[in-house]
């Protein structure tokens, strides 16, 4: 059986109980308590099988059911955006602050309908004592993974996310017949603005025109960084006018938005090229067609947009 590594700054911070008064439990106490009760340690064995967050805490829930009955079990953890509710909340609650070495891990709470007894909510932190480490673990390879298809620069999709997401988009359209529309665009003279303003003042302006992208897309749409100056709009549900008037809002905000780096106004103006999902598209026949199209609108002479042609 593997041993628990000794802790330094655990915590089991009760913040809010209703109806009850919750004792803390000392940080140093957390691996004494997880070695006496075998309860604990089988708990934690268990949990620690998984990376997934939704996984540890509705196994926690289940094994902890029959020791600490309980209507609603619930996690959050709002840096990661995280929200896991299991079962209807109930009127009395116990609610905890779990953390490791000061690192905030979420909060934990349970309801019922029966008023938490001291006996009970001492079982329960010592429970808890078996869910720090598994979702520590599961909330750094959370963390590690969105770092890794996330664009350091603006905070969206990176070019692995965007073909993970286009990838999962087209099997859902195509299973459930449904529409999906696809934006490219890129920064009209990009290297121009880095040329006479400074490349630190470039990676401004394209933070800023993710913002005001991200101001004009719906919530369920998809947008993604996937080269220097060029990002992908991905739009579940949309057919090809929806498409077009998203692209439409968006060119002409950028047109006009005033972005103001150490004292200098820049402006900018993008290219857009557009499409929709047809039959048999996969991933790479989608991109290219958008692709076409962006390239098609640079022809043109830049800050318009337009949509791809579908042969055969």
């Amino acid at each position: 059986m593997s041993t628990m590594p000794q802790p330094t700054q655990n915590k089991i911070l009760p913040v809010n109980s209703s109806g009850n008064l919750a004792a803390i439990i000392n940080p140093t106490q957390i691996r004494e308590l997880s070695q006496k009760n075998d309860k604990v340690m089988q708990i934690a064995t268990l949990l620690h099988t998984s990376l997934s967050i939704e996984e540890i805490i509705a196994q926690f829930s289940e094994e902890i059911r029959g020791v600490i009955h309980h209507e609603n079990l619930s996690y959050v953890n709002e840096k990661l955006d995280i929200n896991v509710v299991i079962g209807e909340s109930a009127r009395h609650s116990c609610v905890y602050e779990l953390s490791i070495n000061d690192q905030h891990l979420g909060l934990l709470s349970l309801t019922r309908n029966k008023k938490f007894s001291d006996a009970d909510i001492e079982q329960l932190e010592r429970l808890i004592c078996a869910l720090h480490y598994p979702l520590r673990n599961a909330v750094l390879y959370t963390v590690a993974l969105n770092s890794a298809h996330k664009d350091p620069l603006t905070g969206i999709g990176n070019r692995a996310a965007m073909n993970t997401a286009l990838h999962r988009e087209i099997e859902l359209a195509s299973r459930h017949n449904r529409s999906l529309g696809i934006i490219l665009f890129d920064v009209d003279h990009f290297k121009s603005i880095n040329d006479t303003y400074g490349h630190a003042a470039g990676d401004y302006c394209l933070q800023s025109l993710v913002k005001c992208a991200e101001k004009s897309v719906r919530i369920s749409d998809l947008l993604f960084r996937y080269g220097g100056e060029e990002f992908m709009i991905v739009l579940p549900e949309t057919d090809e006018d929806g498409v077009l008037r998203l692209a439409k809002r968006i060119r002409r905000r950028v047109e006009r938005l005033e972005t103001t780096y150490q004292n200098q106004l820049i402006r900018m103006t993008i290219s857009l090229g557009i499409t929709t999902l047809c039959e048999n598209d996969d991933e790479k026949m989608l991109f290219n067609r958008s692709d076409e199209a962006l390239y098609k609108a640079k022809q043109d002479g830049r800050n318009c947009i337009r949509i791809a042609t579908v042969t055969g």
